[in-house]
């Protein structure tokens, strides 16, 4: 039985669900900043974002791979879609499970700080949803929802 008191890696399903229709809008209506605005308020209104780890225990990174963006990180919203792509990307079935967590509102300024070896991107859910963001969004982005909370 697991321990109601032990940190929990995955957000609540609601708050999974409210991603997956704000992704869903996203998708449909690509030039609507309303919708792009709606999705990511609540990719960045999640405790944390989880990273497929690569590297050492004592030293890990997140997994990073090309896109047509060029080099990008790869966050997730839950453990279960960070697993099913790190097996999608080909990640050993005894690698894919390592993963990093990373709370947030740190985790977006952590990410770009990447941009200094050479990644461009973030993808988002991967497999799933894949919002795209580059880099150099994630901090203003984080900072504009800071400053502007929702009504």
């Amino acid at each position: 039985m697991a321990d109601p008191d032990a940190p929990q890696l995955d957000p609540s399903p609601e708050l999974v669900a409210a991603i997956d229709a704000a992704a869903a809008a996203s998708i449909a209506a690509p030039e609507d900043n309303t919708a792009q605005q709606k999705l990511w308020r609540a990719v960045f209104s999640l405790d944390k974002w989880i990273f497929i780890a690569r590297g050492t225990d004592t030293e890990p990174t997140p997994f990073a791979g090309m896109t047509e963006s060029g080099p990008s990180i790869f966050a997730f919203s839950t453990a279960e879609r960070a697993i099913r792509a790190a097996a999608g990307f080909g990640i050993p079935a005894e690698e894919a499970d390592r993963l990093l967590a990373v709370p947030l509102p740190g985790a977006s300024g952590w990410v770009a700080s990447h941009a200094e070896v050479g990644v461009e991107a973030m993808v988002f859910d991967a497999g799933a949803i894949g919002a795209f963001t580059p880099l150099q969004n994630l901090a203003a982005m984080a900072v504009w929802f800071e400053e502007h909370p929702e009504a």
